[in-house]
C-alpha cells in the first residue's frame, strides 16, 4: 500500500488530545527508573502529564502510518473520516471520548493483523523506502510505549502524594485518569508490540529504542 496519506493521517492523529496508553508488553527493559521524582509533587505532576502527551502522540500517529502499511484502504478511509467527524464535535468531553474511541477501534485492528505474515510480504516486496517508513513508525511507536512504561511505573505513586494535598485533588484526577487509559489498552497494545518485534526483524528496520529518553524519528519524508 502506497503512503501518500501518512503526512495527512499523522497530523489527523496529533490533533487528538494527549491521553497515554499501556506499556510492558515485552519490550527492551529501560536502563533506569524515573519512578524517584524530583521531591516536588506538583512538577512531578506536570513532568507525567506532558510525558503523557508526547507518548500519545508518538503512538497514535504511529498506529495510523502503519494502518497505511497493514490494514485496508476501506478501515484507514474509515478511521481518517471517524476522527474527522470526531473533530467537529463541540463538547470537549464528547470530542475527547470519540476521538479515544477511534484511536482504540485502530489499534483493535492492528493488533489482530497476523504481523509475521506481513512481515514476510514486505521483505518479499523488498521496498526500501516503504520499509524504511513502517519502521520508523515501528521504533516511535515502540518508543511511545516505553514512556508509558515509565507511566505506568510511578503513577500510582504520584497519585497517592497528590491525593493527600488538597490543593492538587484536581491533578490527581488527571493522573488517574491517565492510569485508567492505560489499562484499558492493554490487551490491544501488547498485542501490537509483540507482533512489531517481529516485523523488525524480518525486515531488519532500525533497531527498536530501549530507552524512553530516545529521540522519535520522522515517519514521512
Amino acid at each position: 500500500m502506497k503512503f501518500q496519506n501518512i503526512v495527512l493521517a499523522a497530523a489527523l492523529a496529533a490533533a487528538i488530545v494527549p491521553q497515554a496508553y499501556a506499556v510492558d508488553f515485552g519490550l527492551p527493559k529501560i536502563g533506569k527508573s524515573s519512578n524517584a521524582g524530583s521531591g516536588n509533587v506538583e512538577a512531578d505532576i506536570k513532568t507525567f502529564l506532558a510525558t503523557a502527551g508526547e507518548a500519545r502522540q508518538l503512538t497514535s500517529q504511529s498506529a495510523f502510518a502503519l494502518g497505511q502499511a497493514l490494514l485496508t484502504k476501506e478501515d484507514m478511509e474509515a478511521a481518517a473520516a471517524a476522527l474527522a467527524a470526531a473533530n467537529a464535535i463541540a463538547d470537549a468531553k464528547e470530542k475527547e471520548a470519540a476521538k479515544a474511541k477511534v484511536e482504540q477501534d485502530l489499534n483493535a485492528k492492528l493488533a489482530k493483523v497476523n504481523y509475521e505474515a506481513a512481515a514476510k510480504e514486505l521483505a518479499k516486496a523488498n521496498d526500501r523506502k516503504k520499509n524504511a517508513l513502517v519502521g520508523n513508525a515501528m521504533f516511535n511507536f515502540a518508543l511511545g510505549l516505553l514512556k508509558d512504561k515509565e507511566l505506568a511505573n510511578r503513577g500510582s505513586a504520584l497519585a497517592s502524594s497528590a491525593a493527600s494535598n488538597p490543593m492538587l485533588l484536581a491533578k490527581a484526577g488527571e493522573v488517574k485518569d491517565v492510569l485508567g487509559s492505560l489499562s484499558s489498552q492493554m490487551g490491544d497494545m501488547t498485542q501490537i508490540a509483540t507482533g512489531l518485534q517481529k516485523m523488525a526483524t524480518t525486515i531488519k528496520s532500525v533497531p527498536l529504542p530501549t530507552s524512553a529518553a530516545a529521540a522519535p524519528v520522522a515517519i514521512a519524508d
